[in-house]
This record gives C-alpha cells, sequence and structure tokens, in this order.
C-alpha cells in the first residue's frame, strides 16, 4: 500500500514539473523593470517592459532621474511632433513598443525618445551576465546605432 502511495506521489511530482517546465518562455525574460543610462546624455530612467495584448512586448517609464524642469514644474513630452501630445508626462509614455522575440533576441522594435521627439529602431539580446540586456538603437541598419545595457533590477 505504501508502495502505491509513493509510486502516485513520484508521478504527481514529475507530471507537476514537467507542466511548470513546458510553462517557462524565454521571450518573457525580458519582463521587467531596468535601469537605464542614456547613451548619448546624462539622464537615468527606469522602464517597465511587459508583454502588450498584441503578444509583442512594450515598456514605459516607471522611474525619471530628473522628473522636472528648472521650474519644477514636471517634464512632459514637449518635443514630440504631434501637438496633442506634448502635455503627456513620462508616466503616459509608452517608450517601447514591437518587440518580438526571435531566434534569441529581441528585434523589430521601436524606441522613443522624449528628449529629441525622435523614435529609433530597436533590438536587444541578453547580456553576457545572463540578467541584463543589450538594447541597440539604430536608423534603419544596426550598424549605425549606438548599444546600451540596461541592467535588470531585483
Amino acid at each position: 500500500m505504501n508502495y502505491i502511495k509513493i509510486l502516485f506521489f513520484s508521478f504527481a511530482l514529475f507530471t507537476a514539473n514537467i507542466a511548470f517546465s513546458q510553462n517557462s518562455n524565454p521571450a518573457d525574460d525580458i519582463c521587467g523593470t531596468y535601469l537605464v543610462e542614456s547613451p548619448i546624455g546624462d539622464d537615468v530612467v527606469k522602464i517597465r517592459i511587459y508583454k502588450a495584448t498584441n503578444g509583442k512586448y512594450q515598456g514605459k517609464f516607471v522611474w525619471l532621474s530628473q522628473p522636472n524642469n528648472a521650474d519644477g514644474t514636471p517634464r512632459t513630452d514637449i518635443n514630440n511632433p504631434d501637438p496633442k501630445k506634448r502635455n503627456r508626462t513620462a508616466d503616459q509614455i509608452i517608450t517601447v513598443w514591437n518587440l518580438t522575440y526571435k531566434d534569441g533576441e529581441w528585434v523589430d522594435g521601436l524606441i522613443y525618445d522624449p528628449n529629441s521627439g525622435k523614435t529609433y529602431n530597436l533590438k536587444g539580446k541578453r547580456a553576457k551576465n545572463g540578467k541584463d540586456i543589450e538594447m541597440r538603437y539604430y536608423i534603419k541598419r544596426p550598424v549605425i546605432g549606438l548599444t546600451s545595457t540596461w541592467k535588470k533590477e531585483g
């Protein structure tokens, strides 16, 4: 009788282990909050990356090192090419979108820079430490661009 209980328990653990390991999706490894230093300025921000309803990955600002203008008012998206969006505060801006996972990298993304009002192509891959991601900002082709390591929190 004990033998049957042990066998049943072992089978249940084995089945649960398989179920949980199959739910692990390497594409979702990008999800989380990252400390991002601007590759061209002294701004530091935190961006939270998450899976959007369309199955692609996008990100929003969750913290800015310089949240206010010199006069103390909150920074807004004043350089946005769309005048209707120029009053948005950082927490209203989706700064990363359209990232998809392919062959171990996140590709075909876009990143919006509110400091310039420009949008750039974006791709990324896991950094050598296995935790952070190396993001490549570029125009048309990745060879013309900048790389920045986004440091994952937690």
